[in-house]
């Protein structure tokens, strides 16, 4: 059983995770089956696909009792299907063309053979500063927005004086 990023540990039999992204993909690296407690945000989905593959049990952080996580950790260390389907995610993890140092390699002499490769560098470089925030997005959605409330108030006045303004002038007429 493990809480961080020890899952690369030989004797790590087990991880106990909230189901972040990075955990899981770091279990699935090191072929570990996981617990996983999900708490917000893309965890319980990220938790729902690893049960579905069979590399996980999913444990509810409202509803847990000891004894839920003392099972859930002893059926995914007693029963071997969940590293063998830890493993084979593992194995697609792992399958790759080159390894990472040859990829590596390959892309710093890509670069140099195309001094510099500036056809793959990103257009973000070309804006100006204005465009590189979104100022001028910002400014058109202000505009908008002040002319929406413009608007309304306008509207708002408009009908206030048609309404009010009309019983002024009957009692003016009346008296």
């Amino acid at each position: 059983m493990i809480f961080g990023n020890l899952s690369g540990h030989p004797k790590t039999r087990a991880f106990i995770t909230h189901g972040g992204t990075n955990g899981i993909y770091e279990a699935i690296y090191h072929g570990v089956p996981m617990v996983g407690i999900p708490m917000f945000a893309d965890q319980p989905d990220n938790m729902v696909h690893m049960k579905a593959k069979g590399a996980a049990i999913i444990a509810d952080l409202n509803f847990m009792k000891t004894e839920d996580l003392r099972d859930a950790l002893n059926t995914v260390i007693n029963d071997k299907s969940y590293k063998e389907n830890v493993m084979q995610l593992s194995s697609i993890h792992h399958d790759r063309p080159m390894s990472p140092l040859d990829e590596a390699v390959f892309w710093i002499e890509y670069t140099m053979r195309n001094k510099g490769a500036k056809h793959l560098r990103v257009q973000a470089h070309e804006l100006t500063w204005y465009q590189y925030h979104c100022l001028d997005v910002l400014a058109f959605f202000f505009a908008i927005v002040l002319l929406l409330i413009f608007l309304v108030i306008k509207t708002c006045s408009f009908c206030l004086r048609r309404c009010c303004g009309r019983k002024e002038k009957r009692k003016r007429k009346a008296e």
